[in-house]
């Protein structure tokens, strides 16, 4: 499909429309590094055929699709935002099944707090309201990163509140448009929603007490749980819920309460009412990201609060943020200053969908549906030791270390290589998203092997490394080819480059892999694979791990059980290898 523009009504943020503009990186680079990379997945007659779909690109399509695309980089500019910007949030909104149970994402998130129990929510959700207060009243901090560099405020308009809207297809977005005075946030408890009030009419944020109050009528009163939770129709998807919808709308008050959702800053789903949690970290982030009770899907940001222990998660709508957005917005909470607040005289009020038999039994038999996909997602939780000799003879990042060992483990688990995506934070180009750094290179793909094998040296895992460092600049750089191929096909994607399956065998995530950092402000975080057969990987390195979050289909993954195990076998052979070059050196 080829994404219009027009259809996606987002403005670039006023105070970083001049922030350097994201450039289109050179045709004959991009498709030289593009016929590089397909020699880690491909090898003999299809690598040969691959190539020869490329060469032909080159020749025919390429020059035409590169020349119409920098026009529109030049109009783009013009306007204050970027080549991919708008065709990027139309990728997103053009999806059709469960977000979910595809692009959404299952933070777990470290905001600890001195106090216990609904004390504890209590503090979390002011936290969490204080951050989301600055986008609704406009005053956003200024945004720079490590390095000094100005980063876009683009992503910061979804903590305002609105939500994705679904439409036949393609959906919308529906910005809040209400300032900070006289706002609400969404409470769920046992899959009910409970409008809450937390600003006054002078955009003051509620008390604690008073806070305290509102949430203890809601558990009171949402003690018993509905017949069909309020969140299930946002479980759908936009195939159906975009055809549900209109009909939805133009039923009861439904219009006013999808309205009054919108409009609601935030949602916070209270869980572990009744007493300690007794899932596992793995089972949790599972529930909450694919198939979440206390989530509207179509809204930006959903937390989850423990009410018995320190579990704190957000379930997050990816079209228009990114995961850096959201580290520096844990950040910001965790350093919030609380103010006193107002005594906001709270009466939550429970949102309800008015349904008559055919809605009801529709809605119905789509949740249930994705009730039982939801099922057959599994996660798991590993640390593998990160054992990096103190006198190492060359320099090895911790990414670098993280993205060869899941390379090493391709290879003991399948005997070859696929295809690894590994996102890369471009914010500090106008509006600028992610780029996407090709981990399995020839180069790591080739260690793999002879390590595998036994014979690796000292000089096939240093021009592994050294790949990956050149692969950290192209795209920091601006010079990845991922979104140049993605951006072109937004054209005219007929060509055989675009979707011949040997020749886009590089851009087939089988590993979709991605890390924001360490665990000081998110936890770890959870997500569907890109294709059915792979896995969804996130990575945190730790002081003396790296733990990989992995999720898989349990239907469709590929050898999931042998895959984990390798991955822990897979550091220990990389390890004990660099412990056997620093002895040498």
């Amino acid at each position: 499909m080829n994404r219009k523009a027009a259809d996606v009504p987002i403005t670039p943020h006023p105070e970083t429309r001049d922030l350097k503009p994201l450039p289109v990186p050179e045709l004959t680079g991009t498709l030289e590094a593009y016929s590089h990379a397909l020699e880690a997945v491909l090898d003999g007659e299809e690598l040969q055929r691959a190539k020869e779909i490329t060469a032909d690109f080159v020749e025919t399509a390429g020059p035409r699709l590169d020349e119409a695309l920098r026009d529109r980089a030049s109009q783009r500019e013009a306007d204050g935002t970027n080549w991919l910007a708008d065709e990027w949030y139309a990728g997103y909104l053009t999806n059709r099944d469960s977000l979910p149970l595809t692009t959404n994402v299952g933070f777990q998130l470290n905001l600890p707090t001195a106090a216990t129990g609904l004390d504890r929510v209590v503090e979390g959700i002011q936290r969490v309201l204080a951050v989301h207060l600055q986008a609704a009243s406009g005053d956003l901090p200024d945004y720079v990163d490590a390095r000094g560099n100005r980063i876009t405020q683009d992503q910061w308009f979804v903590f305002a509140g609105g939500l994705r809207h679904p439409q036949p297809g393609q959906d919308g977005v529906l910005q809040a448009q209400a300032g900070a005075a006289n706002r609400e946030i969404g409470v769920f408890v046992d899959g009910r929603l409970f409008a809450l009030q937390v600003t006054d009419g002078d955009a003051a944020p509620i008390s604690a007490a008073a806070l305290r109050h509102g949430l203890e009528t809601v558990l009171d009163e949402g003690s018993s749980a509905s017949k069909l939770d309020f969140n299930a129709p946002s479980l759908l998807g936009s195939g159906d819920l975009g055809e549900l919808l209109p009909a939805l709308l133009e039923y009861g008050d439904n219009a006013a309460v999808y309205e009054r959702l919108r409009d609601l800053l935030f949602t916070v789903d209270l869980v572990d009412v009744d007493g300690g949690a007794q899932d596992t970290d793995a089972e949790r982030i599972q529930r909450s990201t694919f198939l979440p009770r206390g989530a509207w899907a179509y809204k930006p940001l959903s937390y989850q609060f423990s009410v018995s222990d320190d579990w704190t998660a957000v379930h997050v709508e990816h079209t228009c943020q990114d995961g850096g957005t959201l580290v520096t917005a844990v950040t910001r909470m965790q350093e919030a200053e609380l103010a006193a607040g107002a005594d906001i005289d709270v009466a939550p009020e429970e949102l309800l969908w008015d349904l008559d038999e055919d809605l009801s039994a529709r809605i119905t038999a789509g949740y249930e549906s994705v009730q039982r996909r939801a099922k057959e997602f599994r996660v798991e939780i590993l640390t593998v030791p990160h054992d990096l000799p103190s006198d190492m003879p060359f320099k090895f990042s911790r990414d670098a270390s993280a993205q060869l060992t899941m390379t090493i483990a391709q290879q003991l688990t399948f005997g070859h290589i696929r295809a690894v995506y590994e996102a890369v934070d471009m914010r500090e180009f106008r509006a600028g998203r992610t780029e996407c750094l090709r981990a399995a290179t020839p180069e790591a793909a080739a260690f793999a092997r002879k390590l595998a094998g036994g014979t690796a040296q000292q000089s096939d895992l240093e021009a592994a490394v050294n790949a990956h460092r050149a692969w950290v600049k192209r795209c920091k750089s601006g010079s990845g080819f991922d979104r140049h191929i993605q951006m072109m096909a937004t054209i005219d994607d007929s060509h055989p480059f675009f979707h011949d399956p040997v020749a886009t065998a590089v851009r087939t995530d089988f590993l979709s892999t991605t890390s924001i950092g360490g665990a000081d402000q998110v936890v770890r975080y959870c997500f569907a694979p890109a294709v059915p057969e792979g896995f969804g990987i996130a990575y945190t390195p730790l002081a003396d791990d790296s733990e990989f979050c992995v999720s898989w289909n349990a239907t469709t993954a590929e050898r999931p059980a042998e895959f984990i195990t390798n991955l822990t076998k897979a550091g220990a052979l990389l390890w004990q290898f660099c412990a056997g070059l620093s002895e040498d050196a």
